[in-house]
């Protein structure tokens, strides 16, 4: 019987997950690239600088480094220290990975989830708003929160999933 939870459906909810958000990741990167380009474009071709563009640019790359990472870390693609890590013997990298894996997730939870409804909510409060587009910046410290709760569903399928280096 599937459940929920079931690493049948769950592998196939991660699966529709990584292809949404690959899929979302490279929408950004077309769009801040055309937004850079018209810039670009702007400044010195028509001499005639794209405030809109400066600021939709800088939004993005938030969005962008933070989904990334996310994805980065669901691919195990991430920057990590694996000196001690490959000198240590198959116990210890299995003690390692489940450490290093509830570090992320309480580090996810802690500062990403929390942490980031935190800044959202004081933003809310203080009514900011960006100067050229208008935007609420709560929205765009949103995806702090975003990026925590899928470093939170990734880590637990890390730990409900091992899939450590055998060397």
């Amino acid at each position: 019987m599937n459940t929920p939870f079931s690493p049948s459906i769950f592998g196939k909810s991660l699966n529709i997950l990584d292809q949404f958000l690959n899929r979302f990741l490279q929408l950004l990167l077309l769009i801040i690239t055309a937004a850079v380009t018209w810039q670009v474009f702007s400044r010195y071709v028509l001499d005639d600088p794209s405030s809109f563009t400066e600021e939709l640019a800088r939004f993005l790359l938030i969005w962008l480094t933070l989904l990334g990472c996310v994805f980065a870390y669901r691919k195990n693609s991430h920057l990590g220290l694996d000196m001690v890590y490959t000198q240590a013997n198959p116990f210890q990298r299995k003690v390692m990975y489940f450490v290093i894996h509830l570090c992320v997730c309480a580090f996810a939870v802690c500062v990403m989830i929390i942490g980031g409804f935190s800044l959202m909510n004081m933003t809310d409060q203080l009514g900011q708003a960006s100067p050229v587009m208008g935007i609420d910046i709560s929205f765009v410290y949103s995806v702090i929160p975003i990026s925590g709760l899928l470093i939170v569903i990734y880590a637990i399928n890390a730990l409900i999933n091992p899939q450590m280096d055998e060397e």
